[in-house]
């Protein structure tokens, strides 16, 4: 199991595990809708922000694996999306429309057989701001774009870390993570590759592979506020240098 914050390289994860011989999908079992855990069902696993609230739901033995980013490429990422912008009803109107009629397309597509079958069904914007709104709603107590992202960044990881005490967890950092590492992980779930043909895979899957619009705002341009003070400790508490988003973290 695979989790994190959005925008941390968990479409990443899923498709490396995928392409090694897992059944490790991107949102399937863990998806905005989810209000419960209701087992994996065919899936070895997921790779899914959203599985946070319910990770106590785990059984015990399952691999928790919470993959870290720095906080402002995070923040960079989400303020990119407009991920936390006010958002008016004719937007949210109007985009849950699109994607629910996108999504009658897709499966007209895949009777076709021209698009493979997915369970996932439509995601407006809608369902994640709701889905927050119910599992963290103190993100939405933040005035600002800025100050949500930080918030949501320092809290979520930090309902990570409340398991932290599992036997299964395991905490990795994006902008570490070697081939060997990962090959360590798959031998920790009981599949046998070796880092070079991790390599294989890692060579031909882009690092940026939902890659969207991102600003390039610094650490010291955001507002001095209670949220970056809390996020800004725990990037320290992780080994992170807020201020160098391109620095590796150091050792904790």
């Amino acid at each position: 199991m695979v989790t994190g914050c959005a925008r941390s390289g968990t479409a990443y994860m899923a498709a490396v595990f995928s392409r090694l011989g897992l059944s490790c999908g991107h949102e399937v079992v863990f998806g905005p809708r989810t209000r419960r855990f209701d087992g994996f069902g065919g899936q070895h696993g997921d790779s899914s922000w959203l599985a946070t609230p319910f990770l106590a739901q785990l059984p015990e033995d399952t691999l928790i694996l919470h993959r870290v980013r720095h906080p402002l490429r995070v923040v960079r990422s989400l303020l990119g999306v407009r991920f936390f912008a006010d958002r008016g009803r004719a937007f949210l109107t109007g985009d849950d429309l699109y994607t629910r009629a996108k999504w009658q397309v897709r499966q007209h597509l895949t009777r076709l057989g021209h698009v493979e079958r997915a369970d996932k069904g439509p995601r407006p914007h809608l369902v994640y701001r709701n889905y927050l709104r119910e599992y963290a709603p103190q993100v939405w107590a933040e005035t600002t774009p800025s100050d949500r992202a930080l918030r949501y960044w320092c809290d979520w990881n930090q309902m990570i870390l409340g398991h932290a005490g599992r036997d299964g967890y395991r905490r990795h950092y994006a902008e570490s993570l070697d081939d060997a590492a990962i090959a360590d992980m798959c031998a920790e779930i009981g599949v046998v590759v070796t880092a070079a043909h991790v390599g294989l895979v890692t060579h031909v899957v882009p690092r940026d592979l939902t890659s969207r619009r991102v600003t390039g705002v610094g650490w010291d341009v955001l507002p001095d506020s209670a949220a970056r003070r809390d996020a800004e400790a725990l990037a320290e508490r992780l080994g992170y240098d807020p201020r160098a988003p391109d620095r590796s973290p150091a050792p904790v």
